[in-house]
């Protein structure tokens, strides 16, 4: 079954088993177990991230500028004092607002939402019809459990998934490495095979479209292999 619109913590909470579950639980259960109720810096940067690539309409409305102190900037103490939190507060409680990002994070993700209109491969994925974070739960009778997956942009109208990473080293062969170290190819294949079991959708080819995490935050765009994709099932 392909849900749009699900919020992210309902799936997350979500009944189910998904690439990133079997990936921490070859550290151990307990830490797989622990992972979905954890936050951190990089996850809402990623998040922010992920709606400047996939929904970059939407910034404005998602997120606002961190209040800096009267005398500009944000000197120690600042962020403790009643005045900060006060403003945090009323721009948090805005209807649709995600989170709080400093100018500086903000102008990134405008330079990351053009790069990747003006990508060549970017710019095609835009033009074709797909959905951004639809949730898919489906029965694995093989292994008797439930599978879930999120794919970051589903066009199935060509039958692919494109998933938006950062990378510290966009080059080929760093991201080759971060597949591996990360993986991600393990991923994709989990992606590919909890698709297969759905009718609904067929998904032929899983895209990564990869973000610099710093400036100039260049843009690129790779697939992975059938031997790579085989790897990491």
């Amino acid at each position: 079954m392909l849900i749009h619109e699900m919020p992210m913590d309902v799936y997350r909470n979500a009944e189910g088993v998904s690439a990133s579950d079997l990936k921490n639980m070859q550290r151990s259960p307990a830490y797989a177990r622990l992972r979905p109720s954890v936050k951190s810096d990089a996850l809402e940067w990623g998040t922010a991230v992920h709606t400047a690539v996939l929904e970059p309409e939407t910034l404005t409305n998602r997120y606002r500028i961190d209040p800096m102190s009267p005398k500009g900037g944000y000197p120690a103490g600042w962020r403790n004092s009643n005045d900060y939190k006060t403003q945090r507060g009323q721009l948090l409680a805005e209807p649709g607002v995600l989170g709080l990002m400093t100018a500086v994070e903000f102008d990134a993700l405008e330079r990351i939402a053009e790069n990747v209109a003006t990508n060549e491969i970017g710019a095609k994925l835009h033009d074709l019809a797909g959905t951004r974070e639809s949730s898919l739960f489906v029965t694995d009778s093989e292994f008797n459990t439930r599978r879930k997956c999120r794919p970051d942009w589903l066009i199935p109208s060509a039958r692919m998934i494109v998933d938006v990473k950062t990378a510290q080293d966009w080059r080929p062969q760093a991201f080759a490495r971060a597949c591996y170290r990360y993986g991600y190819h393990m991923m994709a294949a989990y992606y590919i095979d909890t698709f297969a079991l759905d009718w609904t959708v067929e998904v032929e080819h899983y895209v990564f479209l990869v973000v610099a995490s710093d400036a100039p935050h260049e843009v690129a765009a790779y697939t992975l292999d059938r031997d790579s994709v085989e790897q990491g099932r």
